[in-house]
């Protein structure tokens, strides 16, 4: 883990004596009820040890899981609207509910890079505009806007929009949007006109109806596309049209696909692949074959669960309670599930079958009855997913005991190891996908943000929720009021580590509420908000957004714990990189322009007068480069002259280094050059 900032650099003094690195020893415990006593302690220490002869004066130790691995970003973009996964679904199984209004849509968004699709969720808005937007610039990028309801501007105004990425606004949640909010759309949309890119936006019908206007390429999609012929569309695609033909025909299959969603046609259609399709060419016994397989497979879970409650009621309902038990907490062990299931069962007032420790039939045998085994121990589903359709069913058949499913496993929770406690939370983010409920992620907001031991299972499961379409409003929403509401919690530290997360994928709500967090953040927070900030700052394409907010938050004095943790912020993530990454690498590929880049110059040295490790940092990096490669001497330059402070700064960190280092570096002399131009120039 990184310490409190850079380590001094090798033959530099600090530029004060306040300029040291912070002592760990000087930082309070994470958790002000955890008391280190004088001695030595590892507490619930997860796959880390310690090997030491002797350690004087107690061991700090602070576990460090790194949330923000390759991979869970990687699970983080799947879960966005517009993975790549996703386009490609939609590519695949789009049909528009009025093919000719469509058609004349998606020619005049061609035509004037702007375009409004208007209707109410669940008619197929967002699928609609992705699928326009992918397909009229094949090869370029489809990105997310996401709009922040709980902004005053929405989170649009000022926001980089330089590249020719296609753009997808969803305003749905702006229920009564502000003036402020209304032009923060209408310049977002100017800016990417601009540059020749591609936005759509999408909202509801009456709020946004008087900005239609001002686009022509409109669409109201009133209602959904029939499901028959999202059923018949994706069928094609993946059958053939002779396939999808005779599958449309048949009565099992409209019997199914009546009354349903497109959803409902699509699952169809996947379930049908998984079918073991015959080899062509294909016989009706064979097609009969195929679908009757496919239907069997398709309504088996729903189907066999409602036989199995009916049949297992007033005396064998223990073993319901067992089965949902064991669905929330498969892979803990034998005795953990046994004896939470009888407190899930006293809440439901359903009295257990063992009146005593030893009475009736054993646990093997009811859990054959729910389709489970115990292997080393634990107890497991015998087929993959049949936890999952127990907890649909319970959702679906069983809405009132939703609720008190979700207060018990909270309550379990500190009871199960970490492993088991993780998969739990992911159970919960599932069900709440499936079931589009926000409720048992905001649930474990509350349950589990407030305990210190619980906090972490949740950051995962919480963070991905963030930035799903499903639930992302509604999440990113309860985070923000947690991040608002007075005093500080551990609440807040959640806050802090879920936006660590998902702000990689979606920095500009992240940084919000870091912001309202960093207002009222103790000083021993201030390491965990300068980590999240870097880490958010490290994903590509990240820097212009994290910079100019970070820049924004140091102007202003009256929020003064902010400056501090900004001007913090912006020394640290200047100082990352080699030039090839980082802040320069970042210029020299063009991704960011120089006049944030500058700004940030400009604010880190207002904030943090630490400002001169960075310099220093820059200057070992220009140090190997050519004049081709200068643009980070140029943006130094432009912050100089632009703040005067800083140009002071600048001189004294450029002179020392150059006396530090006995080789000349021929970018470094250039700018030491210019720099005494502009003393002169100044004195004179």
């Amino acid at each position: 883990m990184s310490g409190d900032g850079p380590l001094p650099l090798e033959g530099v003094p600090p530029e004060d004596p306040d300029d040291a690195p912070d002592s760990p020893h000087d930082q309070p415990p994470e958790d002000p009820s955890q008391e280190w006593p004088s001695g030595q302690r590892v507490d619930e220490n997860y796959g880390q040890a310690v090997n030491a002869g002797n350690i004087n004066g107690g061991a700090h130790f602070h576990e460090y899981r790194d949330y923000t691995g390759e991979e869970t970003t990687r699970r983080l973009r799947r879960a966005t609207r517009v993975s790549q996964a996703r386009i490609d679904d939609v590519l695949e199984t789009f049909c528009p509910a009025d093919a000719r209004a469509y058609a004349a849509f998606k020619a005049e968004l061609g035509r004037h890079h702007t375009g409004v699709i208007t209707g109410e969720p669940g008619t197929g808005r967002a699928m609609t505009a992705i699928h326009a937007l992918a397909t009229l610039r094949p090869d370029v990028r489809v990105q997310e806007v996401v709009a922040d309801p709980d902004a005053r501007d929405a989170g649009l105004t000022g926001l980089v929009a330089k590249s020719a990425h296609s753009r997808l606004l969803d305003l749905t949640h702006l229920r009564e949007p502000t003036h402020l909010q209304k032009a923060g759309v209408r310049a977002l949309a100017e800016e990417l006109r601009e540059v020749g890119a591609l936005l759509v936006v999408i909202a509801r019908p009456r709020e946004w109806e008087s900005e239609e206007s001002e686009h022509r390429a409109r669409l109201r999609i009133k209602e959904p596309a029939r499901t028959e012929d999202v059923f018949r569309r994706a069928m094609s695609r993946s059958q053939g049209s002779v396939c999808a033909d005779r599958w449309s025909r048949d009565s099992g299959v409209r019997t199914v696909l009546e009354g349903a969603g497109p959803v409902h046609a699509i699952e169809l259609v996947r379930t049908a692949e998984r079918s073991t399709p015959p080899e062509p060419p294909l016989t009706e016994d064979d097609l009969s074959a195929w679908i009757e397989r496919t239907l069997k497979a398709f309504s088996d879970a729903t189907e066999e669960l409602r036989d199995w409650f009916k049949r297992h009621d007033q005396e064998t309902e223990f073993r319901r309670v067992l089965m949902e038990a064991v669905a929330v907490l498969e892979g803990a062990s034998t005795t953990t599930v046994v004896h939470q299931a009888h407190r899930l069962a006293e809440r439901w007032r359903v009295p257990s079958v063992w009146r005593t420790p030893i009475s009736g039939e054993g646990l093997s045998s009811h859990l054959r009855e729910i389709g489970a085994h115990t292997r080393a121990d634990r107890v497991w589903f015998n087929r993959p997913g049949r936890g999952a359709d127990a907890l649909d069913y319970l959702w679906r058949e069983h809405p009132d005991a939703r609720a008190f499913l979700q207060d018990w496993s909270w309550e379990v929770a500190p009871d199960l190891d970490w492993q088991v406690r993780a998969e739990m939370a992911r159970r919960w983010l599932d069900v709440a996908v499936r079931h589009r409920a926000p409720a048992p992620i905001e649930s474990m907001i509350d349950q589990w943000g407030g305990k210190h031991s619980l906090m972490w299972a949740a950051v995962p499961a919480v963070a991905e929720a963030a930035v799903s379409p499903e639930l992302g409003p509604a999440i990113r929403s309860r985070l923000y009021r947690r991040a608002t509401s007075r005093g500080v919690s551990l609440h807040d530290r959640l806050v802090v580590e879920v936006c660590r997360v998902y702000g990689r994928v979606q920095p500009g709500t992240a940084l919000t509420r870091l912001g309202h967090v960093a207002d009222k953040a103790p000083q021993a927070w201030e390491e965990s908000l300068l980590q999240a900030l870097e880490d958010i700052a490290a994903e590509p394409g990240n820097h212009a957004v994290v910079l100019e907010e970070l820049s924004e938050w140091a102007g202003q004095e009256e929020k003064a714990r902010r400056a501090v943790v900004a001007g913090r912020s912006l020394t640290r993530i200047l100082c990352q990189g080699d030039g090839r990454s980082g802040v320069l690498g970042a210029l020299r590929s063009g991704e960011i322009g120089t006049e944030p880049v500058a700004a940030a110059w400009v604010a880190a040295s207002s904030a943090d007068p630490r400002v001169g490790r960075a310099v220093w940092a820059w200057c070992d990096a220009l140090s190997g480069v050519g004049p081709a490669d200068a643009q980070g001497a140029v943006v130094l330059l432009h912050a100089a002259g632009a703040d005067q402070d800083f140009g002071l700064v600048l001189r004294r960190s450029v002179r020392r280094w150059r006396h530090v280092h006995e080789a000349s570096a021929p970018v470094i002399e250039e700018l030491w050059r210019v720099l005494e131009t502009m003393r002169t120039e100044e004195e004179q």
